[in-house]
């Protein structure tokens, strides 16, 4: 079977798996494919599914299905849409490829737009309102549901946050990962034309290997983390809720009663004190919801605060990712483009006759030849090692999540699997006339309902972190491998550059010859070199730190004990006495009579009397409503303190914030201010109306000194006493 007739195979296979998982609406990792690729030699995950896919593609004529179906290993995006670039600089299409990563570009400035707004959205932490039901007001659990809508908006808030700065995150990321595919294809074009000046002047030209920036040091908030932990406290509140609501519903019920009871059992007694007692009872059931839902208010107000910090945090490293974007967008994939759009041009331009005398020998000519395939094989070793380095990072952070999740799910994990029940002995079973096995298959199928989803989903997490790791070491192997080829292809490069010099033939005419051109090359390699060493400054790799002032920005801790100290003194103090309770009853009286009047039904006013059975009843009654009316009036003082100390701690948040986002204007600044220069150099550069025009304007886009070789070291050059290093 020929090469070409497999690939077609290949190519139906993955149209096959595609329609397939169209119609079930599912997708495919890339190591998924690579499995089942596995029967056609697909060796392993690699970025060779991703050509093999993108082949496929354009193979049916822009597969619909082939376009969707399968993602890249993080699932930010399809391996379609994601090869694009690759696929663009292998067919030498290079203005198509910097479109794309052009594009890509836009789509994060839009991404951060996206994240701002989510960011301000959760800084400014407005609630929506409770509706309340009148039924909610008389039972008194009105103020728990207000708590609960609030909370769940806060929470629905903060999930969408953290899915904004997850898309922004990853547009970050694929722009990254588009410069560093342009960078191999200029570190290949810099080879060459390096390698080249060299076959002319030999050891006086020195070639440079360009200090590339890691990309990957770059850091991420780990929203996913900081979610994880609001969501605890939301379900903490949430459950806090649910059951006050209850309580307090069961509490209305309860007080309805016994107020009932209370003034039916004086109906034929003094009336007064029936009245009364019902209405005390009533009163300790709203003093006993209000007090609790302070409570939960306090624990809101904690819960907030929290919030704001986590709001805080993500809104100042979205500062830093705007940096980060707009150093890509603005000034490195833009030098980057033009680069590549006339330096290779520029160079070939003014070597064009000269290589050709140069490598015009028969046995020459084989050996150059031979030299350019070595260098478009590194250039693809190049790209596939930042394809595996990739993949490393995104199953190290599979890796990271999973275990942080089996732990966390562990003991639940053990304590269902230690409650399956077990099936009794056929004996046991047998004395009790088979009472045992109904039990068991009864307990089991409550055991199954309850406990078995758990265990199934630890187990299944089990899988995945045994495929996740085997990824990460199928990638770790390939990342060594292709380092050790890497090596050996270099040492080859080398072996044919040294021989292919050993027969050239340089004559001191095409030197002098190439003398005149020699300052405009070592300017455009030197200003290859500097764009693929461009890099993020040091301070923005790290992401932005806020200090948690949750502790820190809070009332005095001698102003918290004071308020603490004054509400137990009224509760040491304050008490219910039998003129007091007479007071009461006696009011209770009169207010009844002057009903009583206004209805017409008024009676002859008798004076009031009162046993000391009702008496000690009453005064009962009302120290109990007393010391809930303390222990209303500290749950009030403990959540003003507590909304005093989140609007302290908001206040420490927002001038730090302040203090983040002045740094990341004046840095906005800068790019703009760069940007706008750039501009212009680039206004000249296409413009240009000849090559030495436009190659004295490219000389501008360099940002370090000494990239022009001055007068002096020309002629210390030309005299043999200076090696130029490019």
């Amino acid at each position: 079977m020929s090469e070409m007739e497999n690939k077609q195979m290949v190519y139906q296979a993955i149209k096959s798996i595609a329609d397939n998982l169209c119609k079930e609406d599912k997708t495919y990792l890339r190591a998924d494919l690579a499995f089942e690729l596995k029967k056609y030699g697909i060796a392993s995950d690699s970025s060779e599914v991703s050509k093999l896919v993108f082949d496929a593609y354009r193979f049916f004529h822009n597969d619909g299905n082939i376009s969707i179906a399968f993602v890249s290993n993080n699932s930010r995006t399809t391996l379609v849409a994601e090869y694009q670039l690759n696929d663009s600089l292998e067919q030498g299409n290079k203005e198509e490829a910097l479109k794309i990563a052009e594009t890509e570009l836009t789509l994060s400035s839009s991404a951060l737009e996206q994240l701002k707004e989510q960011v301000e959205q959760n800084l400014s932490l407005v609630l929506a309102k409770g509706t309340s039901k009148i039924a909610d007001v008389v039972m008194g659990t009105n103020g728990v549901k207000n708590v609960r809508s609030k909370a769940s908006t806060m929470f629905d808030k903060y999930t969408r946050m953290v899915e904004a700065y997850h898309y922004a995150e990853d547009s970050v990321r694929g722009n990254i990962e588009d410069f560093t595919s342009l960078r191999s294809d200029m570190g290949m074009v810099y080879r060459d034309y390096a390698m080249k000046l060299i076959d002319i002047y030999g050891d006086s030209i020195k070639m440079v290997q360009p200090d590339l920036f890691d990309f990957k040091r770059i850091e991420w908030l780990d929203v996913d983390e900081m979610l994880k932990y609001v969501e605890l406290e939301y379900n903490k509140l949430s459950e806090k809720c649910a059951a006050l609501i209850g309580e307090i519903s069961d509490s209305f019920r309860a007080s309805l009663q016994t107020s009932l009871l209370a003034y039916k059992s004086a109906s034929n007694g003094n009336k007064s004190l029936g009245l009364a007692m019902a209405g005390l009872a009533m009163l300790d059931h709203y003093m006993g919801a209000s007090e609790r839902t302070n409570r939960l208010k306090t624990d809101l107000s904690v819960f907030q605060t929290s919030v704001k910090h986590d709001a805080t945090r993500i809104k100042a490293d979205m500062g830093r990712l705007m940096v980060i974007c707009k150093t890509l967008n603005d000034v490195i994939i833009p030098k980057a483009n033009v680069f590549m759009r006339y330096g290779e041009k520029l160079m070939a331009s003014d070597l064009k006759a000269m290589l050709d005398t140069l490598y015009a020998d028969e046995a020459v000519r084989p050996l150059e030849e031979k030299r350019r395939e070595l260098l478009q094989r590194l250039k693809t070793l190049d790209m596939e090692m930042n394809d595996h380095l990739q993949n490393i990072d995104v199953y190290t952070s599979l890796i990271n999540d999973i275990t942080s999740t089996l732990e966390s799910k562990r003991a639940s994990y053990m304590d269902a699997k230690g409650k399956k029940p077990s099936k009794p002995f056929f004996l046991v079973n047998w004395l009790t006339f088979g009472t045992a096995n109904k039990n068991y298959y009864r307990n089991y199928a409550e055991w199954n309902d309850n406990c078995f989803p758990l265990i199934r989903e630890y187990e299944s997490y089990q899988v995945d972190l045994k495929l996740d790791k085997d990824e990460l070491a199928s990638h770790r192997e390939e990342q060594t491998r292709i380092k050790n080829e890497y090596a050996k292809l270099s040492n080859e490069l080398n072996k044919v550059s040294d021989t292919l010099r050993s027969k050239i033939v340089c004559s001191d005419e095409l030197k002098l010859k190439m003398l005149t051109h020699l300052r405009d090359m070592v300017a455009m390699l030197k200003l290859g070199r500097e764009i693929m060493e461009s890099k993020i400054d040091e301070k923005w790799v790290h992401t932005v730190d806020i200090p948690n002032f949750k502790e820190t920005a809070k009332l005095p801790a001698d102003v918290e004990q004071n308020l603490s100290q004054f509400t137990a003194m009224l509760a040491d103090n304050i008490h219910a006495d039998e003129r007091m309770a007479k007071n009461m009853l006696d009011g209770v009286a009169a207010y009844t009579n002057d009903r009583k009047r206004i209805e017409g039904n008024a009676a002859q006013n008798q004076p009031a009397e009162y046993s000391a059975e009702d008496l000690a009843t009453a005064t009962d009654a009302m120290e109990q409503s007393l010391q809930r009316g303390i222990a209303l009036f500290d749950s009030f003082v403990q959540l003003k303190a507590q909304q005093l100390n989140g609007k302290l701690a908001s206040a420490a948040y927002d001038k730090e914030l302040k203090k983040h986002a002045d740094e990341f204007k004046r840095e906005i600044a800068k790019i703009d201010h760069k940007s706008a220069y750039l501009r212009e150099v680039f206004k000249r550069i296409n413009l240009a109306g000849s090559e030495d025009e436009r190659k004295q304007a490219m000389s501008l886009l360099s940002d370090l000194s000494g990239y022009s070789l001055s007068e002096q070291e020309f002629a210390d050059f030309m005299n043999g006493k200076k090696q130029i290093e490019l």
